[in-house]
């Protein structure tokens, strides 16, 4: 009777311990179409409409410094070192062409960071960490054609002075979660006027 008892408890324990937002997405979305001035972008995994001035970088004249400045935006921000890392392992960078960084700036455009969560990963968690990690409370539920998401608004400054503007999307489906980050230094509407109608078009394969 005691090991019964005891089992019914651990089993209490480890369900409690579960995710308890574990989202699937649909598969069955209407199919995106792209906009004028607009192509799509087909990932391992997942595909979105994008503005044609968001492009891998190719271009040889890019610094290592301008990399770095997708590679660890904390540097730029004057945030501790290893505080979070977006781009260093991301599934997908696309630069705004139209906007070339100055040394020390993050570029304009996005970056999609994909990573596995076993046992299913809990949306609102997944998003809350993101928020954390930024020292922001602007986290808002999205409704997307695929499901539910989270957008996370940052404003701050870099050690320069400079301004950044980010839009962040947490979109979780069973176990992958996809993080999508918008960044710029050259206002607000720059990422503005785009992140919703990516995430808009935003599917699951």
């Amino acid at each position: 009777m005691k090991k019964f008892l005891v089992l019914a408890v651990i089993g209490v324990v480890l369900v409690g311990c579960g995710p308890k937002n574990v989202v699937t997405l649909k598969r069955d979305a209407p199919p995106a179409v792209a906009q004028p001035g607009w192509y799509a972008r087909n990932e391992s995994g997942f595909s979105m409409m994008v503005p044609e001035s968001y492009q891998v970088p190719r271009d040889p004249g890019l610094s290592m410094q301008d990399l770095g400045n997708l590679s660890s935006p904390a540097v730029s921000y004057g945030m501790t070192p290893g505080q979070e890392s977006t781009t260093a392992n991301a599934t997908l960078i696309l630069n705004d062409k139209n906007y070339r960084p100055l040394p020390g700036e993050p570029t304009t455009g996005l970056t999609v960071n994909v990573k596995k969560v076993g046992g299913g990963a809990d949306l609102e968690g997944e998003a809350k960490r993101v928020s954390e990690n930024l020292m922001n409370d602007d986290m808002t539920k999205v409704e997307l054609p695929v499901g539910p998401g989270y957008q996370i608004k940052h404003h701050g400054k870099m050690v320069t002075g400079d301004e950044v503007w980010r839009l962040i999307y947490v979109v979780c489906d069973g176990e992958m979660v996809y993080r999508v980050d918008f960044t710029t230094t050259h206002g607000a509407d720059t990422i503005g006027n785009v992140a919703p109608a990516v995430m808009e078009s935003f599917r699951v394969q």
